[in-house]
């Protein structure tokens, strides 16, 4: 039996897609198998402790192996670009080349590692791919929930979401785990920087995977609408969006988030202080503990969306993140590394915040509010240079104090927000 999603175009009338069962189960599907090999790939797609290990192993500074996370998130001004200039009919398409823009640009890192090139160089290029990884990854995750959005009613929806991040982590287990593998010098024939080459070619078979797989979104269709010129778009969109206090209050506590969420890498170099030992011997662990604790996390979450609404998990992934930078902080010997599992699950919010206004949206404008949402990640790229720079001056404990106050002022301000409809089993709204 069909269901129904509604939506409004630009000029205030409705309309009423039909929503097959076929339809959810397929983009159910390729959702969670474009995750599934995206988090295969976790140990270089979530850019920060491969990262920041690969810099430090060139010899760059605190600051430095903390500039690839900044670059990745000032690449996120993309979508608020693109959602002007991409009709919805080849919002598909954009998923899909965006995915394999990344597949090129980890080859190219490939590349740049195994030919003999300088430290600076290499240290260059890493910090450049970040930023064009912002660039693509931004408009992937935002045109790819907006093409489920398209293809899933508000139940599906919170189903897939549950489903996709309680599997697909436990490939970034998997992922992580070889990561781990190989440099630790498990192949003695791929030393190093080839292992580090080894990890990105990997990842560039993954997101060629991810690219063939987003051809098959099934959507409905959204009218088009005649588009003013690129200046007028952008202020009306703004306009239209500060109009809502909940979106604006949804902007400022994502922007408090991933600044919070910028605390990864020196989570990661702060091994050496912990436990004495080089950060890049630990880091295919610490993909792995982050990825286990996101998978069971992960499932405690959907449940937590369908029996309270879109906003409690919101409220449990900030908290997370809050209190892994205390754990880390004071946490003895390797139980520090629990740190990273509810860093993990506090990770999650990167779908749920967009999974929030992509809920509280016509379908006509998901992009245009999920671009303008994804514009508080460049924001947060100030949070991750404070988190280098305060590591740098003062210790690591000074980056974990600055990321427990932007978690406790992002808590504060989730709190705010209007809960949102609960989903019964039956698929109805409560």
């Amino acid at each position: 039996m069909a269901t129904s999603s509604a939506g409004a175009f630009p000029d205030g009338s409705t309309f009423n897609a039909a929503i097959t069962p076929r339809m959810e189960r397929r983009n159910r599907f390729v959702f969670t198998g474009a995750y599934l090999l995206t988090l295969f790939a976790a140990p270089v797609i979530y850019v920060g402790v491969v990262q920041a290990a690969l810099c430090h192993q060139l010899g760059a500074s605190a600051s430095v192996a903390n500039l690839p996370s900044a670059a990745f998130l000032f690449g996120n001004l993309a979508p608020f670009f693109l959602s002007w200039a991409v009709p919805h009919r080849s919002e598909r398409a954009v998923v899909v080349w965006s995915n394999a823009l990344t597949a090129v640009s980890y080859f190219l890192i490939c590349v740049v590692l195994v030919m003999p090139l300088s430290n600076s160089i290499r240290i260059t290029a890493v910090i450049g791919q970040g930023l064009l990884q912002g660039f693509c990854g931004s408009t992937s995750l935002v045109f790819m929930y907006q093409c489920l959005g398209r293809g899933t009613t508000l139940v599906s929806r919170a189903v897939t979401l549950k489903l996709a991040f309680t599997v697909a982590p436990m490939a970034a287990v998997a992922g992580s785990l070889g990561a781990q593998f190989l440099l630790s010098h498990g192949i003695p024939w791929l030393a190093y920087p080839t292992d580090f080459a080894f990890i990105y070619f990997i990842a560039t078979l993954c997101m060629t995977g991810v690219a063939l797989l987003a051809r098959r979104f099934d959507l409905t269709p959204v009218a088009e609408e005649e588009r003013p010129a690129l200046i007028p778009y952008l202020q009306d969109s703004v306009a239209q969006y500060v109009r809502v206090r909940s979106l604006v209050v949804l902007w400022v506590a994502y922007a408090l988030w991933y600044s919070t969420l910028a605390a990864m890498p020196n989570l990661s170099l702060y091994a050496k202080e912990a436990l004495g030992r080089d950060p890049k011997e630990l880091s295919g662990l610490i993909m792995a503990i982050r990825f286990g604790g996101k998978s069971l996390i992960g499932y405690g979450l959907g449940v937590l969306a369908l029996r309270s609404g879109i906003r409690a998990p919101l409220v449990a992934t900030v908290s997370l993140l809050g209190a892994s930078t205390v754990w880390a902080w004071f946490a003895p010997g390797y139980s520090y590394l629990l740190s990273f599992a509810m860093m993990g699950g506090g990770e999650l919010g990167g779908a749920y915040f967009p999974n929030y206004i992509v809920s509280v949206s016509p379908v006509a404008w998901g992009v245009r509010n999920l671009s303008l949402l994804t514009l508080a990640t460049p924001f947060a790229s100030l949070g991750a240079l404070l988190h280098g720079a305060f590591a740098d001056r003062w210790g690591f404990h000074a980056s974990f104090l600055f990321g427990l106050l932007t978690a406790a002022a992002a808590l504060l301000l989730v709190a705010r927000l209007p809960a949102g409809p609960a989903v019964t089993n039956s698929g109805e709204q409560s």
